[in-house]
């Protein structure tokens, strides 16, 4: 009789410990997997010229400083994926995303703090979202959705010129990892494009005004 308490015991304890434990899938290979964002599709045509940003590393919670690939399995609840990686920390691969995205769709000329150079305006931006969704249940595909509240600050006076929140939302195709990383890729994609055409038409709003 003692022994089967002992055992009983230990298999409760064990229960409890992976109850409290980040779930962990889908499953993947042996890995990690190494996925990366797309590269922005090169335009062609002059690229001198229009607004200088300065666009720090992307503001990111502590849950998304990292190179996991979020899931929301239940509201609230942040875990990750099994054996799969973004190929960097997601703040600073969004950052380079966003830079991408300025200088090939609006031609701007984008500065980095690691640059040591001055720029008239700041791009700041924090994420709020960067995750699958499972909204339908874990045996459908989830839903992508990236979120930025993004501030655009002039250096010079201190003063904020602007502040719009972006979202976007892409539904993966199955179940499978690749999948659902493809979907993540697209809804940044069109997320960044917006941020840029605001952050371009917002600079030349405020250079106007201030050549008056």
């Amino acid at each position: 009789m003692k022994t089967f308490v002992v055992k009983t015991y230990l298999v409760l304890a064990g229960l409890f410990l992976l109850s409290g434990c980040i779930s962990l899938i889908p499953e993947a290979g042996p890995g990690p997997d190494i996925y990366r964002l797309s590269s922005v599709p090169e335009h062609k045509g002059a690229k001198t010229g229009g607004a200088v940003v300065l666009l720090p590393v992307v503001q990111a919670p502590k849950e998304l400083r990292n190179n996991r690939v979020a899931l929301i399995l239940q509201p609230q609840t942040i875990s990750y994926a099994a054996n799969a990686r973004w190929a960097a920390a997601t703040p600073e691969m969004l950052q380079l995303l966003l830079a991408d995205t300025f200088r090939e769709r609006n031609f701007m000329q984008v500065v980095l703090p690691a640059d040591g150079l001055d720029a008239p305006i700041e791009v700041r931006v924090s994420l709020q979202n960067f995750e699958a969704y499972y909204d339908q249940g874990k045996a459908a595909p989830p839903l992508a959705r990236v979120g930025f509240r993004v501030q655009l600050i002039d250096r010079v006076s201190r003063t904020l010129l602007g502040e719009q929140k972006f979202v976007a939302s892409a539904r993966s195709k199955d179940v499978r990892l690749g999948s659902i990383v493809a979907a993540i890729d697209e809804a940044t994609h069109n997320t960044a494009s917006k941020i840029s055409h605001w952050v371009m038409t917002s600079a030349i709003s405020s250079s106007a005004m201030s050549a008056q």
